[in-house]
């Protein structure tokens, strides 16, 4: 009888655990608590080689995943450009990449609006119980349903999300909707601009139906991060309908005086390249910024794997990444018969890497929450930002170093 794994999450970190599982021979099953077909909302996506190797692995596509800029920038408050660095990378969008890996799993194996609520397990086997009432069996369940999990206390009954204190402002407009000027810049690179206490970042990524990939064709992407304390933090999210947000807030509950005072901010701190881009999206969003680190990542027949083990902040751009490598070295990990035993290497191999990817994203965002004095801030040279910024593991070089005592 093949091995069986039950997947409760069925975004970017379950639908690589389930693509890399079917190739290793086991059953799986994947179960996802919305009830309909999920949304990025057009959230772009940086990738490596890594990421592209992986993606390949689990669906064989080795088509280009999205679009390519050459150069990073910065640009002044005129618009011109300051600062370069030369980092070719391609960029996707979260809807395309989950569409090339949701291709890969048939609906029969797929559960929509399958909410898991209580897990149980034995010496032989583990249990997932569902709010239909539906109970799931099989020989491992892996937890891949984020950062706000109520399951990861199966695992880690002390990691809890932490506020870093700022948020992240995003936003995507289509290349045909912005000026020919404004194109000239923002179609062509990754963009950094560092108003104090603040960065935004701006690039091209995928386009949605026909040639998604062709200059003209594609959407830009932004996402803007500035200090907000907790208090504050509530304010913004209060919603349209007088309901009290705590860690989130739907697109069409953000009031319009929220969103005005964004665009007025805008046109006081930004270039106008970008001013342009932020006042033509249709609908800006709000992202609180939470980082997430455990100390456990297994427990019996649970695993912890993406973001409801580790979250790191978005400027190490590896959030889905970091789901990959935790979901194929995990694969790897569970074609020994004695997999129970072989996951304990892995728990710790991947418990490391998540420290160091998350110590890393709180280094990139120190100054971007408030500090108690403005003498007290520091900002970073654009030009280290614009070389640190969402990069492949193989290019920080404290990262080799440490790789090599793995």
């Amino acid at each position: 009888m093949k091995p069986s794994a039950t997947i409760i999450g069925g975004s970017m970190a379950g639908l690589f655990a389930a693509n890399a599982l079917f190739k290793k021979g086991w059953d799986v099953s994947i179960h996802e608590k919305v009830p309909v077909p999920l949304s990025g909302r057009g959230a772009g996506i940086a990738t490596y080689d890594e990421l592209s190797n992986l993606v390949f692995r689990a669906t064989k596509n080795n088509n280009v995943l999205g679009t390519k800029a050459e150069t990073r920038v910065s640009l002044d408050i005129h618009g011109n450009i300051v600062n370069r660095y030369d980092y070719p990378q391609v960029y996707t969008s979260w809807q395309y990449l989950f569409s090339t890996l949701r291709d890969q799993i048939s609906n029969k194996n797929y559960y929509m609006g399958d909410d898991c609520v209580e897990i149980e397990q034995s010496d032989t086997k583990a249990l997932a119980i569902f709010e239909n009432g539906k109970k799931q069996e099989s020989d491992l369940i892996i937890v891949a349903n984020g950062i706000k999990s109520d399951l990861r206390s199966y695992v880690d009954k002390n990691a809890c999300p932490q506020y870093a204190g700022y948020v992240g402002w995003r936003g995507v407009v289509k290349e045909e909707e912005i000026s020919q000027k404004s194109l000239d810049v923002l179609s062509k690179y990754f963009i950094i601009v560092l108003p104090f206490n603040q960065q935004i970042c701006v690039y091209p990524i995928a386009g949605e139906g026909k040639n998604h990939f062709k200059i003209g064709k594609r959407r830009i992407n932004w996402i803007w991060y500035k200090p907000v304390p907790s208090n504050n933090l509530i304010k913004i999210l209060l919603g349209k309908s007088g309901k009290q947000y705590q860690d989130g807030i739907p697109p069409d509950e953000i009031r319009d005086e929220v969103v005005n005072e964004l665009f007025k901010e805008a046109e006081k701190k930004l270039p106008p390249q970008i001013i342009e881009l932020v006042k033509k999206t249709e609908q800006p969003l709000i992202q609180p910024i939470f980082d997430l680190e455990s100390v456990k990542m297994k427990n019996g027949r649970i695993v912890t794997i993406g973001d409801a083990a580790f979250t790191a902040r978005p400027h190490v751009g590896m959030g889905v990444t970091k789901a990959a490598m935790d979901a194929f070295s995990m694969s790897e990990a569970l074609g020994s018969k004695n997999f129970l035993k072989t996951l304990n290497i892995w728990e710790k191999n991947r418990l490391n890497v998540g420290k160091f990817i998350v110590n890393r994203s709180r280094e990139l965002g120190k100054y971007l929450s408030l500090p108690k004095k403005k003498s007290d801030l520091i900002m970073p040279d654009v030009q280290d930002v614009l070389k640190d910024t969402a990069i492949s593991l193989h290019d920080i070089s404290n990262y080799e170093k440490y790789e090599r005592l793995q």
